[in-house]
């Protein structure tokens, strides 16, 4: 499994404006209706309840929300980085600034599991997080990834 394979430039908010994490949450859910043609709302909906179970901000600043869903055939990536940090009730008290939408089957509860895993150990990258906040724009983001992906390898 790469990250690679289930990220894309249309698929980031690069220092986006948000004034809440339902805000966020809402605005990464438009856009994965716009590119898997999945509904938005039922989307939002899912990762609000995953969010009620406890929340998927991981630290250091970077949340991992997710879902799963009928009709992917793979496991895509959504990625915000926010121009202020919101309160995604992170246990480190942390705001949060970068997030990882995670979308994937429900009919493949392993190939969730290792995605989540897999953008757990990117994001645990302290040199990767504070260059994504440095970029400016989608491509510069992508290629920011895609770089530590190949040094990680």
């Amino acid at each position: 499994m790469n990250i690679n394979d289930m990220l894309s430039d249309d698929a980031m908010l690069i220092n986006f404006e948000s004034t809440s994490k339902k805000h966020i949450l809402n605005k990464l859910c438009e856009l994965a209706e716009k590119k898997i043609k999945i509904n938005s709302r039922n989307l939002l909906e899912s990762i609000t309840k995953r969010e009620k179970l406890g929340s998927t901000a991981v630290g250091n600043g970077v949340a991992i929300p997710h879902a799963n869903v009928s009709n992917t055939d793979k496991p895509y990536v959504f990625v915000a980085t926010l121009v202020n940090g919101l309160d995604f009730n992170a246990t480190d008290d942390q705001p949060v600034d970068i997030i990882f939408l995670l979308v994937a089957s429900d009919n493949d509860d392993s190939e969730h599991l290792q995605a989540l895993a897999l953008i757990s150990r990117i994001l645990r990258n302290k040199e990767l997080t504070a260059k994504l906040r440095g970029c400016k724009s989608k491509e510069a983001a992508l290629a920011v990834i895609s770089h530590s992906i190949r040094e990680a390898a």
